[in-house]
């Protein structure tokens, strides 16, 4: 029972060291422009996700940290901003 014990222990350590390595964060994006833009979110857990944004529109979405933001305004100008410089500071 005590060897079932310590590998339940290994298990749960594995999976919170899994987590803490995947953690996503709460990322914020306005849209300051006066036109349409698309972003793309360029990222490993991320293959597929892309939004229209209206001019003033907020946009709240997780990620991981390692994320980039590519903002495409027209046919071929984009820019791509790292998701750090997104995040939204949570207060206690």
């Amino acid at each position: 029972m005590n060897s079932q014990t310590t590998a339940d222990q290994k298990a749960s350590a594995a999976k919170l060291s899994q987590s803490t390595s995947d953690r996503q964060s709460l990322c914020c994006y306005i849209n300051t422009t006066s036109h349409i833009q698309v972003i793309r979110l360029v990222s490993k857990s991320h293959t597929n996700w892309q939004r229209v944004i209206f001019p003033g529109e907020r946009l709240l979405f997780e990620t991981d940290s390692e994320s980039k933001l590519e903002i495409l305004v027209n046919e071929g100008v984009s820019s791509l901003v790292n998701c750090q410089k997104l995040l939204v500071k949570l207060s206690a």
